[in-house]
């Protein structure tokens, strides 16, 4: 389906989107705008979690409004019931993918107890699976990443000092080790919980110092030139003890 708009008419679209900022008629009117941009149905409704029945019927809705349309359009923005959603409002709508993207849920029923208590409004289990879904979220495994990773600096890191040393390796002019410290059966463990699909939901782990410490290095070139240090504690000297070892 393709709408297209006059300029005068695409202006008090933007005013009028303005406006509804923060009610149901934002995104009534935002699927117009779209569709004269020429996209199509489908794509807009996977973008503002709608189906694409609902993007058909907003777009027949303004066509039936005739000339007067964008005189007309409050009245249809305000009076039309939203059957679609169910309890929530558009702004409920945005808090809610605002709570689930920054807070981690590993159970449907938190996110309830969170929506009756903030908007006073009471989900079933399934009911609010369906909502999550339709909002574009789903259920899966958070993303393990270490809590102080900068992804600048080992980038200059592998450029500017690693490369050089492999590359001497290579020629037979250096031996290099990948050493590290490992502390077994005691880290943060990635367990399912509620994120945006498509997108990895990151989670800081961080290891303990308690049973099993082991320093170890392994050789760049030969993988299986494996070189292991148990010690009680890691610090300079267990560190010093492996480097004796190599």
């Amino acid at each position: 389906m393709r709408v297209t708009l006059t300029d005068t008419e695409r202006q008090h679209l933007r005013q009028l989107q303005k406006r509804r900022r923060d009610d149901d008629g934002y995104v009534k009117v935002t699927v117009i705008l779209l569709l004269d941009k020429g996209r199509s149905a489908g794509s807009i409704a996977e973008d503002l979690g709608l189906d694409d029945g609902t993007v058909y019927r907003y777009a027949q809705a303004w066509q039936r409004l005739g000339l007067d349309k964008y005189l007309l359009l409050d009245k249809y923005l305000l009076h039309e019931t939203s059957t679609y959603w169910g309890l929530l409002p558009s702004t409920g709508l945005a808090a809610l993918c605002r709570q689930v993207e920054e807070c981690l849920y590993t159970d449907v029923r938190a996110v309830g107890a969170w929506l009756q208590r903030h908007w006073g409004v009471r989900y079933s289990r399934s009911g609010l699976t369906q909502l999550l879904h339709r909002l574009g979220f789903s259920y899966k495994l958070t993303t393990p990443v270490p809590c102080e990773a900068d992804a600048a600096q080992q980038a200059t890191f592998l450029a500017e000092q690693l490369r050089p040393l492999l590359e001497e390796a290579a020629a037979g002019q250096a031996v290099v080790y990948f050493a590290d410290a490992a502390h077994p059966t005691h880290n943060t463990r990635s367990t399912r919980v509620w994120t945006r699909t498509g997108q990895p939901r990151p989670l800081p782990t961080v290891s303990g110092r308690e049973r099993v410490n082991l320093n170890a290095a392994v050789n760049a070139h030969r993988p299986t030139q494996v070189h292991l240090h148990e010690t009680a504690c890691v610090n300079a000297q267990s560190t010093k003890a492996l480097y004796e070892i190599l």
